[in-house]
């Protein structure tokens, strides 16, 4: 095992908040800003409807309302178009820049109404994250579904490894829940990288509710070569 330096200098020509980090608001594009206000409202959407109590009628006019809107973001999309948020050029360009799959992540994306979302950032030589997970991520009567859990790991581990001046894919993960993990409880996730070996990145961390530790997490990551994989986004699939 190693001890990183809490340095991020330490690590040369690597900019671990460039590479893993989600894009600060001053350089989205207006486009990117308005996804975000609309991701964040239908989160809402997603929250309330969860532990709603309206009546059919008001969900009825609701859920008109809302395919309206679908089909107005629908006469926007040209899967194949330049520039196209589901074009290859896009994907290719998204493995090129892994920080762009951010906005979309699951767990972390700000323009994703699925995801928490997850906040990350870099502190004393690890990654510290924080979320929120409400109705919509309920398992356990009041508590966060595991699989929502190994989630969250997956996602803050896969950004800490870029701290070891590496970067891959998840090859095994592994969680150990200690405590039931509330809902709506602001949870702080830790993650820092334990070995950098060959193509092999080992990453471990922890997820606190306040005071009390619910679950640890260890990722094996496998490097891998992003440019290569910005070709194959490139010429995309047989047709």
């Amino acid at each position: 095992m190693s001890d990183w330096d809490d340095s991020l200098e330490a690590v040369a020509g690597f900019d671990p908040f460039t590479a893993w980090m989600p894009t600060p608001v001053e350089r989205l594009t207006p486009s990117r800003v308005a996804a975000r206000r609309l991701a964040q409202a239908t989160r809402g959407i997603l929250e309330r409807l969860s532990g709603t109590t309206a009546s059919a009628a008001d969900l009825e006019e609701v859920a008109v309302a809302v395919e309206e809107a679908l089909a107005r973001l629908e006469a926007g999309v040209d899967p194949e178009g330049p520039g196209g948020e589901l074009g290859y050029a896009e994907a290719a360009l998204a493995a090129a820049e892994p920080h762009r799959l951010f906005e979309r992540s699951p767990y972390s994306g700000r323009a994703n109404p699925v995801a928490p979302p997850l906040d990350m950032s870099i502190a004393g030589g690890e990654v510290v994250g924080r979320a929120t997970c409400g109705r919509t991520y309920e398992g356990p009567p009041g508590h966060v579904h595991g699989g929502v859990v190994a989630g969250l790991f997956d996602e803050i581990l896969g950004a800490a490894q870029g701290l070891s001046g590496k970067a891959g894919m998840t090859g095994r993960l592994t969680v150990h829940y200690r405590r039931p993990t509330p809902l709506d409880t602001e949870l702080e996730l830790r993650a820092r990288p334990e070995l950098a070996e060959g193509r092999k990145i080992v990453v471990r961390g922890t997820l606190h509710a306040g005071d009390v530790l619910c679950a640890e997490g260890e990722g094996l990551f496998i490097a891998v070569d992003f440019e290569r994989l910005q070709s194959l986004g490139v010429a995309g699939p047989d047709r």
